[in-house]
């Protein structure tokens, strides 16, 4: 098989730098393409997608895989073991992951694999095909009928996902069973969401007609671009250019057409065919009537249960996922929402500092709630302190907040009556609900002032203005800041995009 490839990145309009990476190498198991978007911040994105490339690269150049598949699974394994222990080791990492789709290109053959919302795609007779499908909540709102493709596109959790390399210690990657077998002509993109977030899969299909790498793929970087630039745009093409195959062989999981189209006339027995006799038009009438009110009233059931979407999902998430939900969308997890197991106590560790606890009954979670986590250093030998409370628990209620944060504990204390927990190293301190949707309140900062924003700003320039006087301020600890926040005014969503509008109302931090 002859083919030739092109790779392009672009850190967008809005980002102040590029968490996307890519790469492609010669192994001994064949031509390897890899593109990965990173999360975790501009720091921690950048690394855990480079350690992504840079760990496949390495696996597959280690020694020669009989079983393709099983190989690009095990590749997936060993990034997200790189990723994971990356971020143990240094603590200013933690929470980092990334998303990754892999392409091998093994004589005839081609392999991928996947996790995350990055995606490939495959052009064939001139047709764009998905031929991987999204690890997030809005596509199992679209696999259980609940919203169609185009929506999904819109929704307010589009960005959620529910796979990524080194957010946990394992990863379920999703590996195609067969291989693909292109014809001649047949072109593939590996790209992050940045393009198809930016861009829709028809507005895709016309740039990818030209045959020309270079120009598609600069075309693509520009729509993607002109349609907002919100997010890191990466994109991966492969031409092929001679196989042995006649006919293309692939699966795909391209969106499934509406069940009824409103604005075709012939759907209601319109003027398209007059020659059709009265009868045979009356039952398109009558039929079109009745779909019509099926729909209405299945939009207006979606609309009055909007909260409750999730539980409307076919896939509801395991004990495992629960235990293991990303740091950035734990908050979603809410009371009332229903899951594929019985009954548990589930601790949710992900997010620094703070343990998330979901208590389930009868399949149902029940009780949602928060342990802010204070670790002093540890000792080998219990202080003087640890000795008096361990022969007296009762003594730590007579101790201040500061007090107990000063131990150095070396054994295990419980005191369930009191306002902290001492749990062998760890004490936990103030445990309380978690509202709804509302993000954990952190350690409060030192507040320069609150800066409004004018027409022409963006976080970037208002963090510029302010650095004089606060040099530690960045947009990370900007956006962080002022998500929990009580007196910043304006969209949560928008702010967690790095989008702000004018008039907008910020709290500057200043450590």
């Amino acid at each position: 098989m002859k083919y030739s490839s092109k790779s392009i990145t672009n850190v967008g309009k809005v980002r102040s730098a590029n968490e996307d990476n890519f790469g492609e190498a010669l192994t001994p198991n064949g031509h390897l393409f890899v593109v990965c978007d990173g999360m975790g911040g501009h720091v921690g994105g950048a690394e855990a997608s480079k350690i992504a490339v840079n760990s496949m690269v390495e696996f597959f150049q280690k020694e020669v895989y009989d079983n393709v598949i099983l190989a690009i699974d095990g590749a997936l394994t060993f990034a997200n073991e790189q990723i994971y222990a990356s971020a143990l080791s240094n603590p200013d990492l933690k929470g980092m992951g990334t998303t990754a789709v892999v392409l091998l290109i093994r004589d005839e053959e081609c392999f991928i694999g996947h996790v995350g919302d990055s995606r490939i795609y495959l052009r064939s007779d001139g047709k764009l095909n998905r031929i991987t499908k999204d690890h997030s909540f809005v596509q199992t709102l679209v696999d259980s009928g609940v919203i169609d493709d185009a929506d999904a596109e819109n929704h307010p959790n589009k960005n959620q996902i529910l796979q990524a390399l080194g957010i946990a210690p394992t990863v379920k990657g999703t590996i195609c069973q067969s291989p693909i077998l292109p014809k001649v002509g047949d072109m593939f993109l590996l790209c992050s969401d940045g393009l198809n977030g930016m861009v829709t899969d028809r507005d895709i299909e016309k740039i990818m007609k030209e045959d020309n790498l270079m120009v598609t793929s600069e075309n693509l970087i520009t729509a993607a671009l002109n349609g907002g630039g919100h997010d890191n745009v990466t994109a991966t093409l492969v031409l092929i250019e001679e196989s042995q195959h006649a006919q293309s062989r692939f699966v795909h999981f391209n969106p499934k057409p509406k069940a009824i189209d409103l604005t075709s006339t012939q759907q209601f027995g319109g003027g398209v065919n007059t020659d059709k006799p009265k009868k045979s038009r009356l039952a398109y009438y009558i039929g079109g009537s009745v779909l019509l009110l099926g729909i209405s009233i299945a939009v207006m059931v979606m609309l009055m249960g909007k909260e409750e979407v999730p539980n409307e999902s076919k896939k509801l998430l395991t004990e495992e996922e629960l235990t293991n939900y990303v740091c950035q969308n734990v908050n979603d997890i809410k009371k009332d929402m229903k899951v594929d197991f019985e009954s548990d106590t589930i601790i949710n560790s992900q997010c620094e500092g703070v343990n998330h606890i979901f208590i389930v009954e009868d399949s149902v979670v029940v009780e949602v709630y928060s342990e802010m986590i204070v670790e002093p250093k540890k000792s080998d030998e219990p202080s003087s302190d640890v000795q008096q409370v361990k022969s007296a628990p009762k003594n730590i209620n007579d101790m201040t907040k500061k007090e107990v944060e000063s131990l150095k504990v070396g054994a295990s204390v419980i005191n369930e009556k009191g306002d902290f927990e001492v749990h062998g190293y760890k004490i936990v301190v103030e445990k309380k609900k978690v509202k709804s949707k509302e993000p954990i309140v952190k350690a409060p900062q030192n507040v320069l002032k609150v800066h409004t924003v004018v027409k022409g700003e963006n976080l970037n320039s208002i963090v510029k203005k302010y650095s004089g006087n606060c040099p530690n301020l960045s947009v990370d600890k900007l956006i962080e800041h002022n998500l929990v926040s009580p007196k910043f005014k304006g969209n949560k969503e928008k702010l967690e995009k790095e989008i702000i509008d004018l008039g907008w109302k910020l709290e500057i931090p200043c450590d």
